[in-house]
């Protein structure tokens, strides 16, 4: 059984289908990317794993548990996480308090444990500040020593990391990547690249879900690539056999190999 997996899922947006019937499967420790023209139906197929979008058929299942219906931050806390494409990020605070929001759903502490209980909630709260920290070191010790300052003063590849720390700090089983190296140039996109493979040296059970349009990336980074195009997935395998597929050429790559 794949840790993750889609059977037939689809997404209809007035009459026209924007995922449809994409049976797709990751194992544990496993990266994939996924890659295909714009418009392709690849964020959207991770929108509707996350479940931004209620998929319009088919299912999603994560260690055999059907999670096609729950909320986001249920799929969260079953051990699903994600970046975006564009930041999510409050620029206005520290670069600490952005990665500890993406604890908040993992807090065990309620309300009235602050009214009965303050010492167990500054306990908690200072356990997780401490996790996120490590996480941040574990990436670039200079964005740890800037730990505290706000985040719009920050360089965009940092901001980058911190978008994956936030992610990672709730422990998850998946962490989806929606174009990590966006708005890298080339130097960056390589040092992004080693970052992708030391989450895998530091927490080597979790499976990535990466979506780039950097063949680079595609080349060096996943173990198998997924193509999409016009919401369908037409291809799967590895970087070399994808690349002169005849479908894949014609529909990802303007008609012309790499």
């Amino acid at each position: 059984m794949a840790l993750l997996e889609t059977k037939n899922l689809s997404i209809n947006f007035g009459g026209l289908w924007a995922v449809k019937d994409v049976d797709f499967f990751i194992d544990s420790g496993e990266i994939v990317g996924l890659i295909g023209p714009n418009g392709s139906g690849k964020t959207t197929f991770l929108n509707i794993i996350s479940g931004i979008y209620r998929a319009s058929k088919g299912a999603v299942t994560l260690r055999g548990e059907d999670i096609t219906t729950l909320r986001p931050f249920e799929i969260f806390q079953k051990g699903i996480a994600r970046t975006y494409q564009s930041s999510r990020l409050c620029w206005d605070l520290s670069v600490a308090d952005n990665i500890l929001m993406g604890l908040y759903t993992a807090q065990k502490s309620g309300v009235m444990d602050i009214i009965l209980r303050p010492g167990k909630v500054n306990d908690e709260i200072y356990s997780a500040l401490q996790e996120c920290m490590d996480m941040l070191s574990y990436f670039n010790p200079e964005i740890f020593k800037r730990r505290y300052d706000l985040t719009k003063n920050i360089p965009h590849i940092d901001r980058r990391r911190i978008e994956i720390c936030r992610a990672l700090v709730g422990s998850p089983a998946v962490l989806m990547l929606d174009e990590p190296t966006a708005g890298l140039n080339d130097e960056e996109t390589m040092r992004m690249m080693k970052d992708i493979h030391k989450i895998k040296q530091k927490i080597q059970d979790i499976c990535i879900i990466i979506i780039e349009h950097d063949m680079k990336v595609m080349e060096r980074v996943p173990e198998r690539i997924v193509v999409f195009n016009a919401g369908q997935k037409i291809a799967e395998g590895a970087y070399r056999d994808i690349i002169s597929d005849r479908d894949v050429i014609n529909a990802y790559l303007g008609g012309a190999a790499v």
